[in-house]
């Protein structure tokens, strides 16, 4: 009777801990495909959120914990991007003042308000912008200087964005996109590039706050920050190979399909 009694609790614990292996597992693949589309095109938010929303993570959590495991991301394919000469720097500081000061504020709005009550809004203009890129074939594949009135509104922009990052992060990156190809002239890799670091910034802060608040989940969020560096890496190697043109190309599909997922999932 003993020995019965000792091989349920071995069976019990064994088939504890495989569920949390293979939940680890997923986590750290999402963490990877994350890593990949935000070094690629800026959207892996549009992937690893929903993906820990349906793991079980309440939204806020969700949104904390990928915001750790970006800390990976963004370090890497900085790195990379450095490493490749692709970074704007006359550019990098006031991003990363920007992105500081909204993430500030973009986090402590997290706590107040519903994220899903924003992803059709997100939705409506990544499809409503699309076109401005699409008909203009040199926005995001030359380099373009724009002037200084051009250049502030684009900045003010930014810094909104910044803001809307800070709480919800969730198709940021493309409209990072729209606003620095055709606000700042720059081109879809040094877009790609430059803003790593202020998206390094913005995520450190953030995570200072959501930590404060105990709603990051660390053995998900440490798992998260390994896949999405392995991802970041590849994807900024990609990015830095196939060039503008191509990154242009798949910005338009990702929009599509995030657009649809955005609005009607």
């Amino acid at each position: 009777m003993e020995n019965f009694f000792v091989l349920n609790i071995n069976k019990i614990l064994y088939n504890k801990v495989m569920s949390e292996v293979i939940f680890l597992l997923v986590v750290f693949f999402i963490g990877i495909a994350t890593g990949f589309f935000d070094a690629t095109i800026g959207a892996g938010g549009l992937i690893s959120v929903p993906a820990l929303v349906f793991l079980g993570f309440p939204p806020q959590m969700a949104i904390a914990t990928d915001r750790f495991g970006t800390i990976g991301q963004s370090s890497i394919a900085a790195f990379k991007f450095w490493q490749a000469k692709k970074i704007v720097w006359k550019y990098v500081l006031p991003f990363s003042v920007l992105s500081l000061v909204g993430s500030l504020v973009g986090a402590n709005i997290l706590l107040k308000v519903s994220p899903a009550a924003l992803q059709k809004v997100v939705g409506v203009l990544l499809l409503v912008l699309l076109p401005l890129m699409l008909l203009k074939s040199n926005i995001g594949t030359h380099r373009n200087e724009a002037d200084k009135p051009k250049r502030s509104i684009g900045l003010i922009i930014y810094f909104l964005i910044m803001v809307f990052g800070g709480f919800f992060g969730q198709g940021t990156g493309p409209l990072i996109f729209y606003i620095l190809t055709y606000f700042l002239g720059l081109t879809m890799i040094e877009v790609l590039a430059t803003g790593t670091i202020p998206w390094l910034v913005l995520s450190l802060s953030s995570v200072a706050i959501f930590a404060f608040k105990g709603i990051i989940n660390y053995k998900s969020g440490i798992i998260l920050f390994i896949g999405m560096a392995l991802g970041g890496y590849v994807g900024a190697h990609v990015a830095i190979k196939k060039g503008d043109s191509w990154l242009k190309r798949l910005f338009a599909l990702f929009v599509l399909v995030s657009s649809i997922k955005l609005l009607f999932f």
